[in-house]
């Protein structure tokens, strides 16, 4: 896995792959780009600050990188990397076999690794839609090595189709540049990206009369450099994060303000004999403060309290290595992880990672059993916070011991090389010291560690062609319990997804049509699910001299449906129409 590409990810040999020309959803967030894939689904509460579920593993379990730089958050949510938008996106790839343990802390449900925009001409595009009257514009300048972008969005209150508002409104800007350049036998690549953000509204069904919850500011910088010389890697990287969350009940007022800053490095070199790779990763975090202050009921400010303020640092090695015998394959992986905290107390702890597994290939069928054993370590928020978040009030456990899941997955893969492949994947967890939330009263939150619990689930995912119509059918169903028989809460709901793509000369068609039955079982801050039919389509249209324009018709059957089981997850904006309209400079 992973032996001399820019990221371990995209040599995965079962990475789910999706790309803008793809969607024919709101295009929020890369949550709504990859809530499409069998896997994963959306999770938390809404709006554009919306979470994500990866085989059942939300928050701090799933890892997510940005041109291979970790995107480290404190929400309690996850990290969504919505602070990006997908207008700067060209593709976003998911790992969450069994293999992606060998990332380490963080990746228990899997990895998801957005790579930015390259190089592909000069560009500007136009967004508008109904409904939420989100206005976009992108532009682009390009070259044969670099890439400069912006892209400014604004949006405001969407309504669900009820009537009801949803507070979903958000103003945001970012930049882009990425490049790469030869020196002295070396390849250097390198990309920087900030991004602004005003008035987000932080969506849940408490809004307006109970809870209205915002993002008042919010400021991203992510930057990094690669030296590449044959097979050998040297990136090193930064994200400073400083935003605020705002939360209004009644006549109480708390702001909260996060402030992070996360470094690192990664070295990753080849085997002799080519069938693996080695490497060494330090992952910091550098002066992790949250501080709250509280508003009097006339207005006035009392003092500001530090809530957290800390320091984290993981230091790994691993190895990775595959041998093949004709038809056979055998691929194995180990990381060893040392991971420091320090805030209240100082705690470090050393954890083992591995994975091993056994392919067979014949005549364009891959069957595959791959075992793991992966680690999260519990985050400085799980831990230390105490303070007012959207949700309630939250209390760490600084007790926490960190989770560990041993993993077995078995799948069967074919491809007859682009007229049909399907995949189909079942895999059993069993999680020891499990990290929950739980509810101390109505309005107060905290983390307990739960003994055992178990997650299984299965997803198939089958794509063919006839003539000019391409079509994908895929399903997921999962199920996790703890000891007790209680079910654990992030799980994905089963759904179903129909999608297809008609391209004939300038014009290309797609639709999108998602069920999702009922579901009456749910975990801790959870609620039953209504069963859901959901469909997006998408028209778009070549023009002469560079231009392009795509009609796009979201929740076409004006559905009324939650996107998660979240306790306060809102219902999902009805029906919008959007156009989009594009112009790339011709030869480019």
């Amino acid at each position: 896995m992973g032996s001399r590409d820019t990221t371990m990810l995209e040599n995965s040999d079962y990475a789910q792959i999706i790309d803008r020309q793809e969607q024919s959803t709101l295009g929020r967030s890369v949550a709504d780009w990859i809530a499409q894939l069998p896997g994963v689904s959306l999770n938390g509460q809404g709006g554009l600050l919306q979470a994500y579920s990866v085989r059942g593993f939300s928050r701090a379990r799933v890892r997510t990188e940005v041109d291979g730089i970790p995107i480290l958050s404190d929400r309690r949510a996850g990290n969504s990397a919505s602070f990006i938008p997908p207008a700067l996106l060209q593709s976003v790839a998911i790992d969450s076999s069994a293999a992606s343990a060998l990332y380490g802390s963080g990746a228990l449900g899997g990895v998801v690794h957005m790579q930015t925009l390259r190089s592909g001409g000069t560009a500007v595009e136009g967004q508008v839609r109904g409904n939420d009257e989100l206005a976009a514009l992108t532009l682009a300048l390009a070259e044969e090595h670099q890439t400069l972008a912006l892209s400014l969005r604004r949006a405001g209150e969407a309504e669900a189709p009820d009537g009801q508002e949803l507070n979903t409104g958000f103003e945001q800007a970012a930049l882009l540049l990425r490049g790469t350049s030869p020196w002295r036998g070396l390849a250097i690549s390198y990309s920087w990206l900030p991004s602004v953000g005003r008035n987000i509204g932080r969506s849940n069904s408490a809004y307006p009369e109970e809870r209205v919850s915002t993002t008042p500011e919010e400021f991203h910088s992510l930057g990094r450099v690669e030296l590449r010389a044959r097979d050998r890697l040297l990136r090193l990287y930064h994200h400073y994060q400083d935003w605020d969350s705002d939360v209004l009940r009644d006549t109480e007022r708390d702001l909260t303000r996060y402030r992070g800053h996360t470094v690192g490095g990664l070295f990753l070199d080849g085997l002799d004999d080519g069938g693996g790779s080695w490497g060494v990763e330090w992952l910091g975090r550098r002066d992790v403060e949250i501080t709250e202050r509280q508003f009097a009921a006339d207005g006035t400010p009392l003092p500001t309290q530090r809530v957290v303020d800390g320091d984290e640092d993981t230091v790994g090695i691993f190895i990775d290595q595959r041998w093949r015998a004709g038809e056979l394959e055998i691929k194995g992986a180990l990381r060893l992880d040392h991971v420091s905290q320090r805030a209240m107390d100082s705690d470090g702890e050393l954890q083992p990672s591995g994975t091993l597994g056994v392919s067979y290939h014949r005549h364009g069928w891959t069957a595959e059993v791959e075992a793991a054993r992966a680690f999260r370590f519990p985050s400085l928020s799980e831990r230390y916070f105490e303070g007012t978040t959207p949700r309630g009030e939250v209390r760490g456990n600084p007790d926490l011991e960190p989770e560990l899941r041993h993993n077995l997955e078995f799948s069967l893969r074919y491809d007859s090389v682009g007229d049909f492949s399907a995949a189909f994947n079942a895999y059993a967890s069993s999680l020891d010291d499990y990290i929950e939330r739980i509810a101390l009263t109505d309005t107060l939150l905290t983390y307990q560690n739960v003994d055992e619990a178990e997650l299984w689930g299965v997803e198939l995912d089958l794509r063919w062609r006839t003539g000019t119509l391409a079509h994908q059918l895929s399903y997921q169903w999962q199920r996790g319990e703890d000891g007790q028989g209680e079910t654990l809460a992030d799980l994905n709901p089963p759904s179903w997804r129909y999608f297809a793509s008609w391209s004939q000369a300038s014009l290309t068609l797609r639709s999108d049509l998602s069920y999702r039955p009922s579901r009456d079982r749910s975990g801790s801050g959870e609620q039953p699910l209504d069963d859901a039919l959901v469909w997006g389509l998408a028209l778009a249209v070549e023009g002469a001299r560079g231009f392009s324009w795509e009609l796009q018709l979201n929740n076409v059957l004006d559905e009324t449906f939650r996107g998660s089981a979240d306790s306060l997850a809102p219902l999902q904006p009805g029906r919008s129409l959007s156009l989009v309209l594009r112009w790339e400079a011709v030869g480019a």
